[in-house]
């Protein structure tokens, strides 16, 4: 079946080969992040044709199927297709590879986050844009974690969340030894900076702050970036500990807003939601572009509550973590 985008870019896709990994064979990319129908980033709308559901496209709501949006991920070709979707040309030449890596150092930064570094061999190449993600393989467990690192960095730094009874986390938490060896795939997504040249607001849940502050330092390191707009970052956590990055630019001017999902004795911070808090203190949306990663549900939530007040959906960006299968 032929898939034709409004820009007038073209591919073939298989009946049991969705829509998305048809793309990304023909070194096209659209917009993704989990890959399994929860997190909603690849919605596009169907103009002509009909798809099959290979999975179940959990982010749609019922009157969104019924405006013909589906999943990129999820659904495959059933008759020749077009689509609404933009090719990101930005990720051209963004090399998804499997390599080995080995465990560098381990820092415990609270109870619940360890921030862990991987060596990758010195042929490896591995080259990312900053706000990507790359997946973790050990022991035949796979789990997605974004890149905290700089591209132009060594070394591959995650900062990683215990999560109750998680396989992954009882190795993160009671078995990683230094020069553990491990696999990596990556990188993967799409959540990058589109225009530095813009107002930024950041919203973050937990490790989520992880591409945040990829994004950031890259900035600060590029000696071509001059700001000229402000950049604002709301930072969700439950507990006061748990906000263990304090950033230290020279260049960048950064306004920094903690947030405690509730509150707690002697917190001086807001308390709240992230993006109840960043739309109370926004007198204006104007050109404000909006990047968010972390929990599903804050993402969901933000992006309907920034849309109905003004924000274009095209200015959302966002990368949220949601449950391994």
């Amino acid at each position: 079946m032929l898939i034709l985008t409004t820009e007038g870019k073209q591919f073939d896709g298989l009946e049991e080969q969705s829509i998305l990994d048809a793309a990304l064979k023909s070194d096209l990319v659209f917009e993704y992040s989990c890959k399994n129908g929860q997190c909603g980033v690849c919605k596009t709308t169907l103009l002509t044709g009909k798809v099959v559901e290979l999975q179940a496209q959990l982010a749609l709501t019922d009157q969104e199927r019924r405006e013909d949006k589906i999943l990129t991920c999820c659904c495959a070709a059933a008759t020749d297709l077009e689509i609404d979707s933009v090719d990101l040309s930005a990720l051209h030449g963004i090399e998804i590879k499997t390599l080995p890596a080995r465990v560098s150092h381990v820092a415990y930064l609270s109870d619940n986050i360890v921030e862990v570094r991987l060596r990758l061999p010195p042929t490896a190449n591995f080259q990312f844009i900053e706000g990507q993600y790359a997946d973790v393989i050990w022991n035949s467990i796979r789990r997605s974690y974004s890149i905290a690192s700089i591209s132009s960095e060594k070394e591959i730094t995650l900062l990683i969340k215990r999560f109750e009874n998680g396989q992954m986390s009882d190795y993160w938490f009671n078995k990683i030894q230094a020069n553990d060896l491990l696999r990596i795939e990556g990188p993967k997504g799409t959540f990058f900076l589109r225009d530095a040249h813009q107002p930024l607001v950041f919203l973050a849940t937990g490790t989520g702050i992880a591409p945040i502050k990829s994004i950031l330092q890259s900035l600060e390191q590029d000696a071509n970036y001059q700001q000229g707009n402000p950049i604002t970052v709301y930072w969700g956590n439950r507990f006061p500990e748990e906000f263990v990055w304090q950033a230290d630019f020279h260049k960048l001017k950064v306004d920094f807003c903690n947030v405690l999902s509730r509150p707690v004795a002697d917190w001086a911070g807001e308390t709240g939601y992230v993006q109840d808090i960043a739309l109370t203190r926004l007198s204006s949306l104007g050109n404000t572009v909006v990047y968010a990663c972390g929990s599903n549900a804050m993402i969901q939530s933000a992006k309907q509550q920034f849309i109905a007040s003004g924000l274009p959906e095209n200015r959302f960006h966002s990368d949220a973590f949601v449950q391994s299968f």
